[in-house]
């Protein structure tokens, strides 16, 4: 007689290779029907760089990848969606360091933890904050507009895209490294942004870059070292700042538990993708930088980046809710 431990042991065998084989199955057959790639935005960088995206990835993975644009919350909508969708492959995101790391930091009740409740396959571009002088304003450089500022306190007026963005921390990141306070005006777009500036009516603006900004007179990028888009404008590092850097990431993400051989797939797609000459000119018309890399390497970004920013919206005691 068969005894009951050694029937159980039998049964786990079992189980295992039926997983196993379920795996490698998998790993040969996927994609067999069409891909959804849920942006959390409508328009904007990440549309402009996921429809590229998306019919490049068609034509690598022979199988329809589908843009499903689902916009609200600042890309909160999208993320959820993306959160709770079955973790076979056939949904995937594109989402932004916004409501992946920055959101859930200032509003627990998000509605997801960027820790567990995804997948990260792989980052896709930057897009690096710069600081804009105001078209009255006397300064010429990012030493002189912290030195005024100093002479000045609260007087510097400061503009950025919005409480909790990208650009409003930025801005509170230099204030607090270069020890001066601001007053700091938020604007619904950077369309309205530029327009102050160029009328004189704030001081400094900070906002991730784009072609517009051109118009106005940008002191710097916040990068280690400069960029191919804007000749002649320095680095924080050569401004005088080192360590003060801020940028807009957009990376791919999957459900949680999304099965090691499609992150393996997806990832080597989205890089192949960086790497074609069409997105290199594209990328440098938007003034984007390519990323790439491995999973880990998203991983790590996430995890460096929630330190950074959680001492800043702590500090600046930010709140948001849904």
């Amino acid at each position: 007689m068969v005894s009951i431990q050694l029937l159980l042991t039998r049964v786990l065998m079992v189980l295992v290779f039926c997983a196993v084989a379920g795996l490698s199955g998998h790993a040969q057959t996927w994609p067999t029907r069409p891909i959804t790639l849920v942006i959390g935005f409508s328009g904007g960088t990440g549309d402009t760089i996921g429809r590229p995206f998306a019919e490049f990835a068609s034509k690598q993975l022979g199988q329809p990848v589908v843009v499903e644009n689902r916009p609200g919350g600042g890309g909160v909508v999208g993320a959820i969606g993306v959160s709770r969708a079955q973790p076979d492959g056939y949904t995937i995101g594109l989402q932004a360091v916004g409501p992946m790391i920055l959101r859930p930091i200032m509003d627990p009740s998000v509605g997801y933890d960027s820790e567990k409740d995804f997948s990260p396959i792989a980052l896709l571009i930057d897009t690096p904050n710069v600081i804009l002088a105001g078209a009255k304003f006397s300064a010429r450089s990012v030493r002189e507009t912290v030195g005024w500022a100093r002479q000045n306190p609260g007087r510097v007026t400061v503009g950025h895209p919005g409480p909790g963005t990208m650009g409003h921390l930025a801005a509170l990141l230099l204030a607090s490294d270069a020890g001066f306070a601001g007053n700091y005006i938020a604007y619904r777009n950077v369309t309205l942004l530029v327009s102050d500036l160029l009328g004189g009516q704030i001081d400094v603006g900070v906002a991730a870059y784009a072609p517009q900004l051109k118009a106005t007179r940008v002191l710097a990028v916040m990068t280690a070292e400069p960029v191919a888009f804007l000749p002649g404008v320095p680095s924080m590092r050569e401004a005088g700042f080192p360590g003060v850097y801020a940028s807009t990431w957009f990376a791919l993400f999957g459900p949680p538990n999304l099965p090691p051989d499609v992150v393996e797939k997806l990832n080597a797609v989205t890089n192949a993708f960086l790497r074609s000459e069409d997105a290199q000119k594209q990328f440098a018309l938007l003034g984007v930088q390519a990323l790439g890399g491995s999973p880990a390497q998203l991983t790590k970004r996430m995890i460096d980046d929630r330190v950074l920013w959680s001492k800043v919206i702590k500090d600046a005691n930010i709140k948001l809710k849904n």
